[in-house]
């Protein structure tokens, strides 16, 4: 139980690190997140206004992050490979997308919010 829920720490550190970095390209200013230890697991709640333009950026972002399957191999394989200038922003979020064991993403007219959950 003590390395998966290492594990579960770790890969919150870089969903984090992936969603901060995608809301602070996206033009946002501020950025309100709470993340909870619950008894199974990490929840992050994060919540964001970003600019008009990026609109479609956030809807696709959305999708990324919501994904039909996910398939734990992806993570295991790509998860802690290190380097940011290898992949595109794109396919980060992707792997948070596959990260993550639930997730919830609503945008809105400028504004963003999600509910992510990673087990332990």
């Amino acid at each position: 139980m003590k390395k998966r829920m290492y594990r579960a720490r770790r890969r919150m550190n870089h969903v984090v690190n992936e969603l901060s970095h995608a809301l602070l390209l996206a033009g946002s200013r501020e950025i309100d997140m709470r993340l909870t230890k619950e008894d199974s697991g990490l929840r992050l709640h994060m919540e964001s206004a970003f600019s008009p333009e990026h609109q479609r950026r956030m809807e696709h972002m959305a999708k990324l992050l919501q994904p039909v399957f996910r398939d734990p191999a992806v993570v295991e394989t790509y998860g802690e490979l290190p380097g940011e200038d290898q992949y595109s922003e794109e396919s980060e979020l992707a792997l948070v997308g596959q990260m993550v064991d639930a997730s919830q993403v609503i945008v809105d007219a400028g504004r963003v919010r999600m509910d992510l959950f990673l087990a332990y």
